[in-house]
């Protein structure tokens, strides 16, 4: 008599779980969703309606494709460009909207005036939403944390980016321009014309330039990282565009495992750079003016609770988030200029008339560059 009860019991606790999970599938991928868009619609919120596991991710894709696919008119206006989707969305129904990532809400707001009065808000923070474990592979460092524990990392690693300590850095800075102009000067042919990418240069320079500031005497290991980082942005990129199954990211795909097989390369050349770094500290040697070196002086303060794991992560912060940025700036810079010749000329001129000809820039200068400064 106990067997036919045991597995009656057994089939029962299956039946049980299996139909808990439906039901909580049902209330995560639909009822949940489509609770949050009838409540934003009670709101007076339009946008697009919740589509099963994929949300707006295909439109948000597709448009922006669309958009990258076609030549980019000399202008200003580079929304449709930079964010077509989200352009889109404020076109169609209005400044204050919302859209769907996968079966995730997202509030768009295009309104100067709330903007400001939500960015000035001081009684709460901003939270991070969940998101694609294999996207977290580059969501490191400070901006990965949230409430006290992003204002503390905050505090402690702020004094690494004061002026004074930024300063000290400008012979790094100018080492890397130099051998750019120097190349490009090479390259110019008797005729003085020659046509390059830009954007390509000014990645590679940016890159040298990191590798410097952030590894000092140890960019040329550092510039190793990068290339590693690389190929992990395009696999991450490709991960944020798909829709995630809970659990995929432990099946040993050749994907996942080129994934983590790159992000315990970069870990462990950092891990080795820092013991080095770590070792000179205790032989009483100079750190030099590197953010590594910096970052290992915040961790050893007294109210630091910083571990060489997070001093990794910052580095990959840094590193991963200023090449993008400071290469796009400066492409855009010399776009800008090219569109007004007059003002490119009153920027020669100024920099010729505080710096010299062929003199690197000091801090002192850098602060009289008014016109200059319009532009960077």
């Amino acid at each position: 008599m106990e067997h036919p009860i045991f597995i009656n019991t057994l089939v029962a606790s299956f039946a049980t779980l299996f139909v808990y999970s439906v039901l909580r599938i049902v209330y995560f991928v639909w009822w949940r969703p489509k609770s949050v868009e009838k409540y934003f619609r009670q709101q007076g919120v339009k946008g697009t309606s919740y589509k099963l596991l994929l949300g707006d991710t295909k439109d948000l894709v597709q448009s922006a494709m669309e958009a990258w696919s076609k030549p980019m008119a000399l202008t200003h206006h580079i929304v449709p460009r930079v964010e077509p989707f989200i352009h889109q969305m404020v076109q169609n129904y209005g400044k204050i909207c919302m859209c769907w990532k996968e079966t995730t809400p997202s509030l768009i707001v295009a309104d100067t005036e709330l903007m400001k009065l939500v960015l000035a808000n001081k009684n709460g923070h901003f939270v991070r939403l969940p998101s694609n474990p294999l996207v977290d592979l580059l969501q490191m460092g400070v901006i990965s944390l949230d409430g006290q524990k992003w204002a503390k990392r905050r505090r402690v690693i702020t004094p690494a980016f004061h002026f004074e300590k930024l300063k000290e850095m400008i012979p790094a800075f100018a080492t890397s321009c130099s051998n750019l102009v120097e190349r490009w000067t090479k390259l110019v042919s008797p005729e003085g014309s020659y046509e390059l990418d830009v954007s390509a240069e000014f990645h590679n320079v940016a890159v040298d330039v990191l590798s410097r500031t952030v590894f000092g005497s140890s960019y040329e290991e550092g510039k190793k990282i990068f290339q590693l980082q690389k190929e992990q942005t395009v696999l991450t990129v490709e991960a944020y565009q798909s829709f995630y199954i809970p659990g995929f990211r432990f099946i040993p795909t050749r994907k996942n495992r080129k994934r983590y097989d790159l992000d315990r390369g970069i870990k462990t050349t950092l891990r080795a750079m820092i013991h080095k770094k770590e070792q000179a500290i205790k032989n009483g040697e100079f750190l030099g003016n590197d953010l590594l070196g910096l970052l290992l002086q915040c961790k050893e303060q007294s109210d630091s609770d910083m571990t060489v794991e997070d001093v990794i992560e910052e580095c990959k912060l840094f590193y991963f988030a200023g090449q993008e940025t400071t290469a796009n700036l400066l492409t855009w810079t010399l776009i800008t200029l090219s569109m007004y010749p007059d003002w490119q000329q009153k920027a020669r001129q100024e920099v010729l008339q505080i710096c010299g000809k062929g003199n690197i820039p000091t801090a002192e200068n850098i602060s009289h560059l008014k016109i200059v400064s319009i532009y960077a």
